[in-house]
């Protein structure tokens, strides 16, 4: 599995951030990426014909806050709506769709103290990771109530406390089949954990491309590992293998 990677022609090595490089916190922008990981993915980075990519459901200026790294590695925020190499703009119908979603939202955190909303700019998103902390079965009934919500034919997912309403078609999928057809990737690996990554793991169909889930749950990923450590056992297996065969 390694060792077919390590040998492909041009590899892309893409990863979720939360959950998969680094933990989780109340605050989200109190999380810190496991520095093994961080040295793993900048070597990879510093390999020719290697891309590296950090694809993050935070939008992409939220993602800068926590991810240090920094050009010729790639990122992309809001589950692929957003790429640091192009900007991306909202239609009005977009918009007016995200500010609907918006006056519902604060509506449910009126009816659900402690829940909370996050403004990205393709994204509203209902939070309740901290009201689970303080009443479980409060955020159980915002979460059922979050998924009432009406989508209007725009995507709607429903994560891991959290209930994210977009006004685009974007997904991790969609941001990685592009960015394999701009670097010329002939195999792409790409690790995340939560369900909107399993979109990323649906287009990983051109051997020997290879999903990694993190954690439980089911998966389209043919390859799982148990938790944050062993991710970054597993980039630093993946770049010292990538680095032998380039003889870097």
């Amino acid at each position: 599995m390694i060792e077919k990677l390590a040998a492909t022609k041009h590899l892309a090595v893409v990863s979720d951030f939360d959950g998969t490089l680094a933990g989780f916190a109340n605050d989200i922008y109190a999380v810190h990426a496991e520095p093994r990981s961080l040295a793993a993915l900048e070597r990879l980075a510093k390999l020719p014909d290697t891309t590296v990519a950090a694809l993050s459901g935070r939008h992409l200026e939220g993602l800068k806050r926590v991810f240090p790294l920094r050009e010729p590695v790639l990122l992309g925020g809001s589950h692929g709506a957003e790429s640091s190499w192009q900007d991306s703009s909202l239609s009005p119908e977009a918009q007016a769709h995200l500010d609907r979603k918006e006056a519902e939202i604060r509506e449910l955190m009126e009816r659900f103290p402690g829940a909370e909303i996050e403004i990205k700019p393709f994204q509203r998103v209902f939070h309740l990771r901290r009201l689970e902390l303080t009443d479980p079965e409060l955020a159980a009934e915002a979460y059922a109530a979050g998924r009432a919500l009406d989508p209007a034919g725009f995507p709607m997912t429903a994560g891991k406390s959290v209930i994210e309403f977009s006004a685009t078609q974007a997904t991790k999928g969609s941001w990685i089949s592009e960015l394999r057809e701009r670097v010329g990737a002939t195999a792409t690996v790409f690790l995340g954990d939560d369900v909107t990554d399993e979109d990323g793991f649906a287009v990983l169909n051109q051997p020997p491309d290879l999903g990694v889930k993190v954690g439980e749950g089911e998966t389209l990923a043919a390859h799982r590992v148990p938790d944050i450590a062993a991710v970054s056992d597993f980039l630093e297996e993946l770049a010292a293998a990538r680095a032998v065969h380039l003889g870097a």
